[in-house]
């Protein structure tokens, strides 16, 4: 059975936890007590994670639904999420509707671009420094704590990482052979699509692309600019369910 709750989204929660919970080390620490952290527990938002909190949720092989769309919307805090990756625990995005404003995995993934950047503004001198000595010693090892996340772990975050934090890896979140087809056929220049001299638009102007651009630019450029007028078609198991080129 899965399990799904919030974890440390902001202080005053923390402060409440803890009023009602005196002799428990930590908010985690409740649940924890309680038998509710293990496989299958997707903690949403998880702002303020101590260490301690941070160790035990990846003991438990807990799972974290990173909402930065919601935690900016309601000054929640930035998670730290280049830490989680780094110490292995499983990550993936939540759009959380009712703290934030848009359903959108696009806005969502966006955000949690510009919430990387910003805690890795904030890490201090030191803390760098330890962060590139670890990373020096450990070869060919990618640590993310400290930096703004590259466009494959956003990717990874909207599609695998959310498969493997609702503990559905072996169905879903690639296109492993022999796991269910969910996918969305993506147009850049979106329906209607034309080229202007060197240049290509089409259905959404906020997409431009050289007709030269490779595989990851034309990624990105939809990730930050596209929306649904980009998506041809909507695949859920296999079945076309929607999108501009799927006839009724």
């Amino acid at each position: 059975m899965a399990i799904q709750t919030h974890v440390s989204e902001n202080p005053s929660e923390i402060a409440f936890v803890k009023e009602l919970f005196p002799d428990a080390p930590h908010y985690t620490g409740v649940y924890d007590a309680h038998g509710l952290l293990r496989e299958g527990t997707i903690l949403g938002h998880a702002v303020h994670l101590t260490d301690d909190e941070v160790r035990l949720i990846k003991e438990r092989n807990g799972g974290i639904a990173h909402c930065p769309t919601s935690n900016f919307n309601i000054r929640s805090g930035m998670a730290n999420v280049g830490k989680y990756l780094d110490q292995g625990i499983k990550v993936g995005l939540g759009t959380d509707c009712s703290g934030g404003y848009s359903p959108s995995i696009l806005k969502t993934i966006q955000d949690a671009c510009v919430t990387s950047k910003m805690v890795s503004l904030f890490t201090s001198p030191g803390r760098r420094t330890q962060l590139a000595q670890a990373e020096g010693h450990e070869h060919r090892v990618m640590r993310f704590e400290g930096k703004h996340l590259p466009i494959a772990t956003l990717l990874f975050l909207a599609t695998l990482g959310g498969a493997e934090v609702c503990c559905l890896q072996e169905k879903v979140g690639n296109f492993v052979v022999g796991k269910e087809f969910d996918a969305l056929v993506v147009s850049v220049p979106g329906e209607g699509g034309r080229q202007r001299e060197e240049i290509c638009s089409g259905g959404n102007p906020g997409v431009w692309y050289h007709p030269e651009d490779d595989l990851p630019t034309l990624l990105e450029r939809f990730l930050f600019g596209g929306d649904d007028r980009n998506i041809k078609e909507v695949y859920v198991s296999g079945r076309a369910v929607s999108g501009w080129g799927v006839r009724s």
